[in-house]
Order: C-alpha cells, then sequence, then structure tokens
C-alpha cells in the first residue's frame, strides 16, 4: 500500500507536466493529525472497545484543472484517518460506502472501513455547447439541502449532474450509483435518483425543493421530498429543512406484509453574530417507531448520512441512538441546542453548546449485560466545548470536547442508569 501510494502521486505529477500547456492547473492538498479519546460509548460494563484512544494522520492531494471557461475537472487523492503505528495503511482498505445505503438502512457501520486510501473526487465538469445545461460526472461530493436526509461530504458518491441555470433558477437531475451489484442483471443496484430546484430569491436568501427516488432492488422504492431554506433574516442567519417520505418495500416474500415508508423529519438552526460572540441554535425532530410498534411499516426517518458529525459530537457520532444505529441525524430524535462562540483572541475562539435530547417514539438502546430495560422517551444531555485556534494562515488546531449524559433510553433491565461518556477529539491541519 505504501508504494502504490508513492507511486500514484509521482504518476500525478507527472501527468501534470503532461497537461501543462493545455489547463491549467494547479496542486493543493491537506495534512491533518487526529488525536483522540473516547470513553464509555458503548456503555457495556465490561468491552475493550467501550474505549478508544488513538493519534491518526489523513493526507489529502487535491489537483484541479481548468481549460478555458467551460471544462474543469479534479482529482483528490488521499489517505484517510489512519492509526499511526499501521505503517500507513498496510492493513489494507475496502471499497469505501459513503452512506448507509449500500449496507442496509441504519446500518452503524455504514461499510466503511477505518483506513481508507484512494480517491475521494474524481470528476469532470463542462458546459454542453449551444444550450444552458452542465454536466459534472464522476466521483464527487454531494448533499441535498442542509444535509440532514441525504449528505455524501466524507467519502463522496459516484453519479451524474445534470444542471440548467437560467437567472435566479437552478434545476438539476442527478443520478447516484451508490452500490452495484451484479452487471448481468439490472435491478440489483442501490441508486438514487433526484429532481431538484433551487430558486435565489435576492443576494441573501433561498429557497429549493428536491424529489428523490432511493432504488432499492425491484419493487423496493423510498421516496423523499425536501424543502429547505437558507438565508438571512435581519441579523439572523437561518437554514431550515423538512423531509417526507413514502414508498413500499414490495420486494418481500410472498405471503408477507409490504413494509411502507413513512418518515418525516424538520430542523431548524442558525446564529446570531454580535461583535466576539455568535449565538447558535439547533431544533429539531425525526419520526421514530415505538418498540412495542409491531407494524411492518418503516415509521423512522430512514437517512442517507456519511461518518463524520452532523450535529452532537457524541451521541449522533460515536454512540447508537435512539434509532439503534450510530449516524442516524434526527431520526428518532428531538433536539433542541443553544450554544456560543466567543472571540477571545485575534486567533482563538473558545464556545459550548448544550443538547436536550429526547426520543420521538419510546424505545430502549441499552447495550448492558442485564438487557433492555423500558422504553423510555429521555436520551439524555449532552455538553460539547470548541477551542479553535488559527495558528498561522494555512494552519489550525481545533479540539472538541464532548460530555454526554443519557437518559432512560439506555437504562437497563434492572432500571439502572449508565455512566456519561465523554471524548475529546483535536485536528491539526495544514492546508496548502
Amino acid at each position: 500500500m505504501k508504494k502504490f501510494l508513492v507511486v500514484m502521486v509521482v504518476l500525478a505529477l507527472v501527468g501534470l507536466g503532461s497537461i501543462a500547456f493545455a489547463a491549467d492547473v494547479t496542486v493543493g492538498g491537506s495534512l491533518q493529525i487526529r488525536s483522540r479519546d473516547f470513553n464509555d460509548m458503548t456503555f457495556y460494563t465490561n468491552q475493550n472497545f467501550k474505549n478508544q484512544v488513538d493519534t491518526q494522520e489523513r493526507i489529502i492531494m487535491n489537483i484541479n484543472a481548468k481549460a478555458g471557461d467551460d471544462v474543469k475537472g479534479k482529482i483528490s487523492l488521499w489517505q484517510d484517518f489512519y492509526d499511526w503505528g499501521s505503517n500507513l495503511g498496510a492493513s489494507g482498505a475496502s471499497t469505501p460506502v459513503d452512506s448507509n445505503m449500500g449496507t442496509g438502512f441504519g446500518s452503524s457501520t455504514a461499510g466503511v472501513a477505518a483506513d481508507t486510501f484512494g480517491f475521494r473526487e474524481a470528476w469532470i465538469s463542462f458546459n454542453v455547447p449551444g444550450i444552458p445545461v452542465n454536466l459534472t460526472a464522476g466521483h464527487q461530493l454531494l448533499q441535498l439541502g442542509d444535509g440532514w436526509f441525504f449528505r455524501a461530504m466524507h467519502f463522496g458518491a459516484d453519479a451524474w449532474v445534470v444542471a440548467n441555470v437560467t437567472g435566479a433558477n437552478t434545476v438539476a437531475f442527478v443520478d447516484v450509483k451508490a452500490s452495484e451489484g451484479s452487471v448481468a442483471v439490472n435491478h440489483d443496484d442501490v441508486d438514487g435518483y433526484v429532481l431538484l430546484d433551487v430558486l435565489k430569491l435576492d443576494d441573501n436568501n433561498t429557497i429549493g425543493g428536491n424529489l428523490a427516488d432511493i432504488h432499492l432492488g425491484t419493487g423496493n422504492d423510498l421516496y423523499n421530498l425536501g424543502l429547505n431554506y437558507a438565508g438571512k433574516l435581519g441579523p439572523l442567519n437561518l437554514k431550515a429543512q423538512a423531509d417526507f417520505q413514502g414508498g413500499q418495500n414490495k420486494n418481500v416474500l410472498p405471503g408477507n406484509p409490504q413494509p411502507k415508508y413513512q418518515g418525516y423529519e424538520i430542523a431548524i438552526k442558525g446564529n446570531v453574530m454580535m461583535d466576539a460572540v455568535t449565538i447558535n441554535f439547533l431544533l429539531g425532530a425525526g419520526s421514530g417507531k415505538k418498540d412495542t410498534d409491531t407494524s411492518p411499516n418503516v415509521k423512522t426517518f430512514v437517512t442517507l448520512l456519511d461518518i463524520d458529525p452532523h450535529y452532537t459530537f457524541l451521541y449522533e457520532y460515536k454512540i447508537s441512538t435512539a434509532a439503534k444505529a450510530a449516524h442516524t441525524g434526527l431520526a428518532n430524535t428531538e433536539v433542541i441546542s443553544v450554544g456560543a462562540m466567543f472571540a477571545a483572541a485575534k486567533s482563538v475562539q473558545i464556545g459550548a453548546d448544550i443538547y436536550f435530547l429526547m426520543a420521538t417514539e419510546k424505545v430502549n438502546n441499552a447495550l448492558t449485560e442485564a438487557g433492555a430495560g423500558s422504553p423510555s422517551s429521555d436520551i439524555g444531555t449532552e455538553i460539547d466545548a470548541h477551542v479553535n485556534w488559527k495558528i498561522y494562515d494555512n494552519l489550525s488546531w481545533n479540539w472538541d470536547l464532548g460530555y454526554f449524559m443519557p437518559g432512560g433510553v439506555y437504562k437497563d433491565a434492572n432500571g439502572n442508569g449508565k455512566d456519561a461518556a465523554y471524548g475529546i477529539q483535536g485536528i491539526l491541519a495544514f492546508n496548502f
């Protein structure tokens, strides 16, 4: 793996020399050192993997090429965070899957290897001659709206994006290939088809809508209607998103019920800047399903998200949520959050957020030796602290600290609550 990385970098640099006369080429990248210490993530009493302590490194090389005003492309080669002492990825890595689409909804692992080497981005974009249409094809970073339903911003996704920009309005069609089955079979893949529209109301406000069909094989289609807003209302910067899901899984054994998708979510977040202080907030809720509900229908909001934090630093990022998996966004979760960031110095910002978390529908997710307790709507409370240090223009060292106090959702069959989970993560990043 290490030799292969060197060969790829050399070939990329040689390639730059050969195309320099045909296109404008820029090379950049990033080196990031990540230090982590997480404790009691599983709430088991005796488990070696409940703690996670490591130092990791990420290497990114970006090559951007532009030929005139109508053609451009990008290659982003990277070694994602690998553990120090693993000989730069000598352990190998499987093909990354950036969302839960490829591994079944609600998968906590999402098919992602902890150590991934490959191409984060590799795409071509051009304006079609004679008509106001742009086509972008290849492996690219994508999300819908504010990213509460679909977000592939970590590893990216393979897709075609066809867009028409007319004045202040943009219409686009997106074809995402999340998982390829047998090339000899037409309907065993995981595909996403999206039609979206974004309208710029003025310089500060945009509204949008999208309709997605997530095709999970023959007869299994999840439909998601998304509405979103992003803008500025006086001193308030505001983003809002709502999603409503339908569809049905008809690909079931004869005689069994055919589950229908019935999820929904809404998220509103914003911030107000006041001199050296920025106040921020989040209100969100996603549908869920009670433990006692025997209906075959999928009532929990289905999310197709990457493996990065989406709001909380611990609950949704490192812990099995009230939707009983990690990286599930607002699925079966209601959240009220308020926080602030303070410019303590020219180069240092400090702040904190507090999250009050409730399950939309009562469940129990106590992964303990004593077994699950009674269903509850009390997920718990989380406090996250942040320290961002901009050492130089291209060098930063940012830290996140989290403390999650679990509620009744995590109580065991004996009625015992679990100890708090806590963690700290720092990323030293040099961008060039």
